[in-house]
């Protein structure tokens, strides 16, 4: 009941809020899969509740009003299997790589189990869904795009086949606290500057004052950060490095590792800061543990009730569009995330070198979306992967399931993802155009993409 209480500060948003979180945690499953027929996905937690609606579990049936479960009840679709691994070990598995550590490889694997728990999964569980058969998944989430790296893993490891990408949602992160005596935190983008920096350290730092806490109130601000490479950080670490300035030397880079994000501040992460795998296990953490801060997606903060700030004035759910348009200039085709500058730490954008011969990598510029021009600030954009080839006889399901956000029947069934009068979510579509003069249609440049 405290955080219900607690949650009340929201005003305008807090029965949609909850509304929506009474939605996400009450729906029903899905029918069971047919064995051999269900596509198996999984990766980015960030909009795990838009594409599956329920994130109790790290491998999800998706249910109800989903996007996922829309898209099966079509006559024909196949149903499908969401497994949240963060999106680093989501690009991993698509790519089938080897990681080799000190104590031993890491081979990802859609085939390998998708447990629950603290580490990071790195399969897609591909067997609980009696898909022993898959040699790649057939899809997958993320919200840090492409890499050179994650690019020439995959080339390296699937030469009959290229990666696909295609851009699908915004997501709006928010800032989740838990402390005690503070109920409302207004936060600019300069105390979270100086708070995800280090410089302010302490609840009873008086530059928090006119932000909502209390004189008297004090205590370490314990930070709980993603400890998994997550496209959640990333989303995070564009606009710190769009709006934080620093010096040449000192400032933050664009990385969808924290550690990386705040490499030129802090050479270690401080003692008290928390990593946590996945955005629902730093929720969790924040709720259960007093005098803590972090970045994580908006809709996994309303699922559990949680407190979150305000930016700049604007909330993360109630001031984020039903639909995000991204203009045809803002995306690039053909190009990976390329590092981050060395002097600003904004990501480089470089094209592929030889260039594939289709146009089937799709890149939002991460400037276009680093300082929103009117609105909540922080943003995120989420992307569905996939296979040029080798999808066998999946493949007309999966054009169809990646085609499902940019179908109106589909999306305007959809209640987990966008303002309606069900839920407030921190999820909305994203308007995006991929037509051209060889594709009248985006799905038509999906169907291409997907050779085989």
């Amino acid at each position: 009941m405290e955080y219900i209480m607690a949650y009340g500060y929201m005003g305008k948003n807090c029965m949609k809020a909850l509304a929506g979180a009474m939605l996400l945690g009450m729906v029903t499953l899905a029918s069971a899969a047919h064995a051999g027929t269900t596509l198996v996905g999984g990766g980015s937690t960030l909009p795990a509740l838009g594409y599956a609606g329920d994130v109790t579990d790290r491998q999800i049936t998706p249910v109800t009003g989903s996007l996922l479960a829309v898209y099966s009840s079509q006559t024909g679709n196949p149903q499908t299997s969401y497994c949240q691994t963060g999106s680093g070990a989501g690009k991993n598995i698509l790519a089938g790589v080897t990681v080799h550590t000190v104590t031993g490889p890491i081979v990802y694997n859609v085939q390998s189990a998708c447990p629950d728990g603290a580490p990071t999964p790195i399969g897609f569980g591909a067997p609980a869904v009696s898909r022993t058969d898959l040699t790649q998944p057939n899809f997958v989430g993320t919200d840090s795009p492409l890499s050179f790296t994650d690019y020439n893993n995959y080339t390296t490891n699937r030469p009959s086949s290229k990666p696909i990408q295609f851009p699908v949602l915004a997501g709006s992160i928010a800032l989740q606290f838990n402390k005690a005596n503070v109920d409302s935190l207004a936060l600019t983008d300069a105390l979270i500057c100086k708070i995800f920096s280090g410089q302010i350290i302490d609840w009873g730092d008086s530059q928090l004052t006119a932000a909502g806490v209390p004189v008297g109130v004090s205590g370490p601000i314990n930070v709980v950060y993603r400890s998994d490479d997550s496209g959640t950080t990333f989303g995070f670490s564009n606009h710190l490095a769009a709006v934080c300035g620093g010096t040449a030397s000192v400032h933050f880079v664009t990385d969808q590792a924290f550690t990386k994000v705040i490499s030129l501040y802090k050479s270690t992460i401080p003692s008290n800061w928390i990593g946590q795998s996945g955005n629902a296990n730093v929720v969790n953490m924040v709720l259960a543990t007093d005098g803590t801060i972090a970045y994580a997606e908006t809709a996994n903060v309303l699922n559990v009730l949680g407190q979150y700030a305000t930016v700049n004035g604007f909330d993360p759910a109630a001031d984020l569009s039903n639909t995000v348009t991204i203009s045809n200039s803002s995306m690039v085709y053909n190009s990976v995330i390329n590092g981050a500058d060395a002097t600003t730490g904004k990501a480089i954008v470089t094209a592929i070198s030889p260039t594939p011969s289709t146009s089937c990598i799709v890149l939002v510029q991460p400037s276009a979306y680093a300082i929103q021009s009117s609105g909540y600030p922080i943003v995120a954009v989420s992307y569905l992967l996939g296979n040029s080839n080798g999808n066998g006889t999946d493949a007309a399901n999966i054009r169809k399931l990646l085609g499902a956000p940019y179908n109106s029947t589909i999306t305007n069934a959809v209640t987990t993802i966008g303002n309606n009068s069900i839920a407030t979510t921190g999820l909305a579509f994203l308007n995006v155009d991929l037509t051209s003069s060889t594709y009248a249609t985006n799905q038509a440049r999906i169907n291409a993409c997907v050779a085989n």
